[in-house]
């Protein structure tokens, strides 16, 4: 028969709230985000994919390079269970801004820019899609988008590709014509093929996307028609369903934030990091928000170390990192580049990365 806690020995009950607080003190130590490798090249602005565990970092322009040119064919591969990184086959074309997706482990980029310097006269809004097969580091070029864009939005779906909004090139657009646009299309890798699908209900550029059941979640953004330092700036989120190609408003992001990274882990939809305009300033955040869209429900989660712009972010194996960022201490001090990789989990581990200090890190509770 089980006894109860009163009923043990004094001495086993001293050893099982000892272990208690330290089972307890260990998860709050494990819930923070901590430093465990570098970019190997000084980049923002790339677009991340997953395959197989490892995470691809690919295209992009130097941190250097603030007025141009812009650009790189530059790929990497992070595997996060060595802590290690590999170069891989260049991309074709040079890009920044890009956007991808993964379906049956190809990873596809999309769109995105290249350019001399930051004039809009020598900035090409690109069109191209190429693949990438890690299997055999080999790229293809496939089918163009519609048109040239950038700022949209990418979610896979059941073996297909959704796009979704962005904005068109300053002069590929008639006087008065929105620049961000409400398109949504879906691409077909088994075909090849581009179609258009039911138009996003608010028009926006900037939109970040999660997948979650098989919904496309298009969260924040800016909106039309284009005003001050880029505004109006949006919480809306809207969720598509694919198989009946409808749209449906959803509960609105709890507070406003731009520039933020964006993963899916275990059905929930992280928000991590960004700024706000406060005063005509950017406010740089630390704050890590996880929207859960069966119950609508919003959760802060352990903030990062530092208030910045996340340059690019995935999520493996139950834990998620950040890749780089931005960020400024203060008014009229210069920008501070970031180029270290940010883990977070909810567990607790040791790990000795290669080259690196020894760092903790830990599995999310729910990771399979």
């Amino acid at each position: 028969m089980y006894k109860t806690l009163h009923q043990l020995p004094r001495i086993h009950v001293t050893l099982i709230m000892v272990v208690l607080f330290f089972v307890s003190m260990g998860s709050v130590v494990a819930e923070k985000w901590n430093v465990v490798s570098e970019l190997p090249t000084r980049r923002s602005g790339f677009t991340t994919a997953v395959v197989d565990g490892k995470i691809y970092l690919i295209g992009g322009t130097p941190l250097e390079n603030r007025r141009g040119p812009y650009g790189l064919s530059t790929v990497e591969v992070y595997d996060p269970k060595t802590n290690s990184w590999d170069r891989v086959a260049d991309m074709p074309t040079h890009r920044t801004s890009a956007e991808s997706a993964v379906v049956n482990g190809i990873v596809y980029v999309f769109g995105g820019y290249n350019g001399i310097d930051n004039r809009a006269v020598n900035l090409r809004y690109l069109d191209v899609v190429e693949a990438y097969n890690p299997q055999t580091d080999t790229w293809l070029r496939k089918q163009n988008m519609s048109g040239s864009r950038v700022g949209f939005g990418i979610g896979a779906v059941e073996g297909k590709i959704y796009s979704m909004g962005g904005t068109l090139h300053p002069l590929d657009k008639e006087p008065g014509e929105p620049g961000r646009i409400d398109l949504v299309e879906v691409y077909d890798p088994a075909t090849d093929m581009w179609r258009k699908r039911a138009k996003m209900p608010t028009r926006r550029d900037g939109v970040r996307v999660g997948v979650v059941n098989d919904r496309i979640y298009a969260i924040g953004g800016g909106g039309w028609p284009q005003v001050g330092n880029g505004g109006p700036f949006l919480r809306v989120v809207e969720e598509y369903n694919p198989k009946i190609n409808r749209w449906r408003q959803k509960r609105e992001m709890p507070e406003l934030r731009l520039s933020y990274a964006t993963v899916v882990l275990e059905g929930m939809i992280y928000l991590i990091g960004g700024f706000v305009w406060e005063h005509g300033n950017l406010k740089y955040l630390a704050t890590v928000e996880s929207y859960d869209p069966e119950t609508e429900k919003w959760r802060d989660m352990p903030p990062l170390r530092t208030p910045f712009i996340p340059f690019g972010a995935a999520a493996v194996h139950g834990k998620i990192y950040v890749f780089g960022g931005r960020w400024r201490e203060g008014v009229g001090k210069p920008v501070v580049n970031i180029v270290t990789v940010e883990v977070f989990g909810t567990g607790f581990h040791a790990v000795m990365a290669r080259g690196k200090l020894a760092m903790c890190w830990g599995e999310l509770k729910a990771s399979r």
